[in-house]
């Protein structure tokens, strides 16, 4: 049996408007165990211990023709802006080279990840900097298009998630692509490491678009933090001198404490060409 891990990944440049976006890796996990069955019909996948089907366990194991047991543990809460997709297909793909004995090369993992997000609908640009983010750990900023990592950057800081009790908007794409400027003026500022200028930009952004209250932004302001909504939300993310907002955040929903992680979820094969200089 082969075991892989992925990080969760916050905001600070979502991609959806100009294709270029900007995500840090946060200390929650999904982790993923898979062994081949040869006399199975099809494959067998557990998420928590419960038996459901996963379409993309069957999308995956449809390109080499093996059936497997698949089991699914995650940390990360679902349908909530935290990359728990990219971070289920990262762990799924690393554990799949793993039980081949092949490579673990990051840029084939991200961007067959990519490709199948992609393909199956599951997300509208491909999510390549929420997947770098989650294989990779620490903060990068990319080309989604061209699935490149534009920076790589490492920060040892304590992070907060803010999940609140409001649910998930539809997302517009005609809505998110107006007046760009905001999301355009973010990429250039996650480039120069200004985290909180870029995180802030983009929010003010897409919580018009998306339609999400921007007060739990507002009130984090006059803290030493960086913080935004976490991908098409619903949830919040802030990292920094984050203690007192803690308690201001609790306010507005739960609130889990964690940090970024900066160290990559696997021994990888980390290539040049993954980077565009």
């Amino acid at each position: 049996m082969a075991e892989a891990k992925a990080y969760a990944a916050g905001t600070i440049v979502n991609a959806l408007a100009t294709n270029s976006g900007s995500a840090f890796a946060l200390d929650l996990t999904t982790n993923v165990r898979l062994r081949f069955e040869d006399e199975l019909k099809e494959n067998v996948v557990y998420e928590d211990g419960k038996e459901v089907k996963n379409v993309i366990v069957d999308r995956v194991l449809t390109t080499i023709n093996k059936k497997a047991v698949v089991e699914v543990e995650s940390q990360i809460p679902r349908q909530s802006g935290l990359g728990s997709s990219s971070a289920f297909m990262n762990a799924l793909i690393t554990a799949l080279f793993k039980e081949l004995k092949e490579e673990l090369n990051a840029h084939t993992i991200l961007t067959t990840n990519a490709r199948i997000s992609l393909e199956m609908g599951i997300s509208y640009t491909g999510a390549f900097d929420d997947a770098s983010a989650s294989l990779l750990g620490g903060i990068v900023v990319t080309n989604n298009s061209k699935m490149k990592i534009l920076k790589w950057d490492k920060k040892r800081a304590e992070a907060l998630i803010l999940l609140p009790p409001w649910q998930r908007n539809e997302v517009l794409m005609g809505e998110i692509k107006k007046d760009v400027e905001f999301v355009e003026k973010a990429v250039r500022e996650a480039l120069d490491g200004k985290y909180k200028d870029a995180m802030l930009h983009n929010s003010l952004h897409y919580c018009s678009a998306l339609r999400y209250p921007i007060e739990p932004l507002n009130v984090a302001l006059s803290y030493d933090v960086a913080a935004g909504l976490a991908g098409n939300g619903p949830c919040y993310v802030a990292f920094g001198e984050v203690s007192e907002l803690y308690g201001i955040w609790k306010e507005f929903g739960d609130v889990i404490k964690t940090k970024i992680v900066n160290e990559p979820a696997d021994n990888l094969i980390i290539p040049e060409y993954l980077f565009d200089k």
